[in-house]
């Protein structure tokens, strides 16, 4: 919904550019089903914005579905940095408006609500969302040994309250990073059987034995 101009904006927050509006029109009194699936295996969560402060900002390609009366909008970032080494990306998902969404994360879910001021660092790609209020900011990570041996290299996200944050255990791009690097440069071999070749082949090689299979077939 909302013209070309709406879809560009999805875009670019990792949505299509068209979207499906399902509305049911059944005997009063029932209520119609719709499956959701998703595109990598995920946990599916249900938020309801008015309690998060009449607004939730989730991460790119994050959102599943939600109720027509919610807006998707384009949330920057502040700083540049925190686009280049966020791991989110400079636009995030801003979702405003009446009803429910449903975002999608990867592994264990985690929700943390945090207190005025109170700051939580997170790998990159960790974040799903977070609650109106959460300021959304780059750090380097203190102290050199940290940087050599910690494992999240020179800049963490780091979150500061008050309100709710969501995190995934296991963001898809680094699951898929992993895989790609524990594949051979060769590629993964696979076998594929050549006729007249194998103990098939030996099996039948008697006139007998052949005799029997053709009879047989």
């Amino acid at each position: 919904g909302g013209g070309l101009s709406a879809g560009f904006k999805r875009m670019l927050t990792g949505q299509n550019v068209f979207i499906s509006d399902y509305k049911y029109e059944g005997e009063p009194g029932t209520a119609g089903l719709v499956a959701l699936g998703t595109d990598f295996p995920s946990k599916i969560i249900r938020l309801n914005i008015n309690q998060y402060g009449g607004k939730i900002v989730a991460q790119q390609g994050a959102l599943l579905c939600a109720s027509h009366t919610v807006d998707i909008n384009m949330e920057f970032t502040k700083k540049l940095s925190t686009g280049f080494f966020g791991g989110e990306g400079f636009v995030l998902q801003g979702l405003t408006g009446d009803g429910d969404v449903f975002l999608k994360a990867g592994g264990s879910l985690i929700r943390k609500d945090l207190d005025e001021g109170e700051e939580l660092r997170i790998a990159s790609g960790a974040l799903v969302a977070f609650s109106n209020g959460v300021d959304f900011d780059i750090q380097t990570m203190p102290g050199f040994k940290n940087v050599l041996f910690g494992g999240e290299g020179l800049f963490v996200t780091t979150l500061t309250g008050p309100g709710t944050v969501f995190l995934q255990g296991q963001p898809p791009q680094r699951m898929i990073s992993e895989i790609a690097r524990r594949v051979p440069g060769g590629g993964i071999g696979l076998a594929v059987p050549i006729g007249g070749v194998g103990g098939g082949a030996e099996g039948g090689s008697g006139d007998g034995e052949g005799g029997e299979s053709e009879g047989a077939t």
